[in-house]
């Protein structure tokens, strides 16, 4: 197991991958964020996790203690340390983590594992503007990141076996089950699980029954944990969006988020992180909103 993990990007799934490797290891996490603000809200967001941690009694309050001594925050990627990996978790955006990856690449000596929490995106165009991209690799966690247990490793065309091995022994030791994927758009998960969703979208745009017939027809029919629309509200609408209209470019029309996932994003309907979605989430119980 990895001693010394580097995370970049403090956000949601970032600071759930720092939390679960100080968690499930003895390793020394450290996250940078691009901004003191920022940082900020990292800091707060793994208070939270820790916390939780110890109310579910996942951890005893002396653990939390030296879990929070493991955890190092920084604004500078030159900052990071030495690390045995490092997993961005930045914006999904090609250009964007091509140069978090530039960066890296330059830092880090070859022997260092770079991997991407990308969703969707290439990691072969990811992995071109690195002088090593044998090293490069997806890591796709799952939202919640302590919870999900599946991670989905994404070759790009140059990745090295010893790659794809070292972050299968990387995950299995924080208590993940990994599948491996060729370097397609969509990869598995996102390509299936798109599809799912984009024909709930379809049906409530024809009327077929409403946000929470849909939901509820589904998560009963096929004993779902949620339904189609509860989990687009979970990721976030915005995300889904880019990934939906990626996955259009790469794919064809089937993948179409349609004008109803593009109304509610210009109108901030978000999801759970605008408390506003295809549900309703300052009142419980959950409030089907008519798109």
């Amino acid at each position: 197991m990895a001693e010394r993990v580097g995370v970049v990007g403090g956000g949601l799934m970032g600071s759930g991958i720092a939390y679960t490797v100080a968690l499930k290891s003895d390793a020394v996490v450290s996250i940078m964020e691009v901004n003191d603000e920022l940082l900020d809200r990292c800091r707060q967001r793994m208070g939270k996790l820790i916390q939780t941690g110890v109310q579910r009694g996942a951890i005893t309050s002396e653990q939390a203690a030296s879990l929070g001594d493991r955890i190092r925050y920084v604004t500078d990627l030159g900052a990071l340390g030495p690390a045995e990996i490092v997993i961005e978790a930045v914006f999904e955006d090609v250009p964007v983590k091509q140069k978090v990856f530039q960066q890296l690449d330059q830092l880090y000596p070859p022997k260092t594992i770079l991997a991407s929490n990308t969703s969707g995106l290439s990691i072969t165009a990811i992995a071109s503007v690195a002088s090593h991209p044998e090293r490069v690799i997806g890591t796709h966690f799952f939202n919640p990141v302590p919870v999900m247990k599946l991670v989905e490793l994404v070759c790009g065309d140059k990745t090295a076996a010893e790659t794809v091995t070292f972050a299968r022994q990387f995950c299995e030791g924080l208590g993940k089950e990994a599948v491996v994927a060729r370097d397609r758009p969509g990869f598995i998960t996102t390509r299936v699980g798109q599809a799912y969703m984009c024909e709930a979208l379809r049906c409530l745009e024809e009327g077929v029954g409403t946000a929470e017939d849909i939901d509820k027809g589904i998560r009963l029919a096929y004993n779902f944990p949620m339904g189609p629309l509860q989990l687009l509200d979970l990721i976030g609408l915005d995300t889904e969006l880019k990934i939906m209209e990626s996955l259009t470019r790469d794919l064809g029309p089937r993948f179409d988020p349609g004008p109803i996932m593009r109304q509610m994003v210009a109108d901030n309907r978000l999801g759970r992180k605008s408390g506003r979605g295809f549900f309703e989430y300052e009142a419980k119980p959950e409030k089907p909103v008519k798109p």
